[in-house]
């Protein structure tokens, strides 16, 4: 039962989780930014890779 529980549990904060990026990903498309802040760290709109912006340059890095 508890094992149960526990599965239970991590479902919810995974699915929880999804939504959040998902809820985010719309607000910044919808915005006409080219990525957007995830959970396990930046991604472009388009591709849904991680990225990294140089702040100097502005050039996007794709991974």
């Amino acid at each position: 039962m508890l094992i149960a529980i526990g599965i239970i549990y991590i479902l919810y904060q995974f699915i929880k989780s999804a939504k959040e990026d998902a809820e985010i990903k719309q607000w910044c498309k919808n915005r006409g930014y080219d990525t957007y802040p995830s959970n396990t760290g930046m991604r472009d709109i388009k591709t849904n890779k991680h990225c990294y912006v140089d702040p100097r340059t502005g050039e996007k890095t794709l991974w």
